[in-house]
């Protein structure tokens, strides 16, 4: 009787062994699948000193005096107009500005979004929704005084365990269920 729990011992313990070797030497790593999509906008900035030249002058018809400084006069009552452009990766805009008699008369914006995209970080991770355990552990029977050994079968769903076992040296039957608080 004695060398059979010694059989049963030991095919026992190189069951433990070969599940946990199985588990620790990527037989789980099957059933998990990370993903990572990182989406990037790079704004690109150029900081540019530039003096704007008109694209249109209108002279005046006639000048108001016969005066040496005509040029100046002639200036003064001109009407120029100036665009301004401005691009980058997520914005393109356009000033346009209007000015007379040493007065701004006009002053538009136009602009226009180029990239709409953000950035975006997303992780997947997929675990297996049912898994089948096997192990074994030492019992004591209180009311027999006598120490044992299990073997316990239990099955998992999401964050459900629901198990069943025996003893084999106090021949009692186990079964029970439990539910995993936390998760990291």
């Amino acid at each position: 009787m004695k060398a059979d729990w010694k059989w049963f011992a030991i095919v026992m313990m190189a069951v433990v062994i070969i599940a946990l070797l199985h588990r620790n030497c990527g037989g789980s790593g099957k059933y998990v699948q990370v993903r990572t999509v990182t989406r990037t906008d790079t704004l690109h900035v150029t900081d540019t000193v530039f003096f704007p030249a008109p694209y249109f002058v209108e002279l005046p018809v006639t000048m108001p005096a016969d005066i040496d400084t005509a040029a100046v006069i002639r200036d003064y009552y001109s009407r120029k107009s100036y665009t301004i452009p401005y691009a980058d990766t997520a914005v393109k805009a356009v000033t346009g500005i209007t000015v007379s008699g040493n007065a701004v008369e006009r002053v538009t914006l136009d602009w226009e979004l180029v990239n709409k995209h953000t950035l975006t970080t997303r992780t997947v991770r997929t675990e297996p929704k049912v898994a089948v355990t096997l192990g074994g552990g030492l019992t004591f029977s209180i009311p027999d005084h006598k120490p044992g050994f299990e073997v316990v079968l239990g099955v998992n769903i999401r964050r459900n365990q629901i198990y069943a076992g025996y003893d084999f040296v106090n021949m009692t039957p186990r079964v029970g269920w439990q539910y995993q608080i936390f998760k990291n």
